[in-house]
């Protein structure tokens, strides 16, 4: 015969932090199911309409502002090194790079929100043009219907950290 005491004091906190984190938790399963990583092998276009998404390139502007300029004046090179430092320091994570081809150079990385963990792709194709580089930018979120600014933040963002390489050059 068994007798049961009392439970164990570790028992009680540990119920807790699992009720705090549950939210969490579930949200993790929810965006691992619901957010695979799409395969961007060329450059992909925003919706319609779009508020999670926003684009800058010589055929397209969604939701960035008209003055910003695609054609970066420095070479390829040095516009690719802007974009891995600026890639870097924002702790985006590499999906997809493209080795540079006949003058052109494609990568595709995400982004993850640090609490929540969600996902954006950040899509940048580079294409030597003249003495300069065409640029095409592209960032999106994976989850939800508004990105709250943040995709059309963060390729100004972008954009100003490879027009730094003009300076550089």
């Amino acid at each position: 015969m068994t007798e049961s005491g009392p439970a164990p004091a570790w028992r009680k906190p540990v119920l807790i932090v699992l009720v705090l984190c549950s939210p969490w938790l579930v949200v993790q399963g929810w965006i691992f199911l619901g957010a695979p990583t799409p395969d961007h092998t060329a450059m992909p276009e925003c919706p319609e309409g779009t508020m999670n998404c926003a684009s800058l390139s010589a055929e397209t502007n969604v939701r960035m502002e008209n003055d910003l300029s695609v054609l970066i004046e420095a070479n390829l090179s040095e516009v690719r090194t802007a974009w891995e430092a600026w890639s870097e320091a924002q702790g985006l994570h590499e999906v997809y790079v493209s080795e540079e081809v006949e003058g052109a150079y494609f990568a595709h990385r995400v982004a993850i929100t640090p609490f929540w963990r969600f996902p954006d792709d950040v899509v940048v194709g580079f294409a030597s043009q003249g003495d300069g580089t065409q640029i095409s930018l592209y960032s999106s979120s994976r989850l939800g219907q508004s990105d709250l600014g943040v995709n059309p933040d963060r390729l100004s963002d972008l954009h100003t950290a490879l027009l730094g390489a003009q300076t550089s050059s």
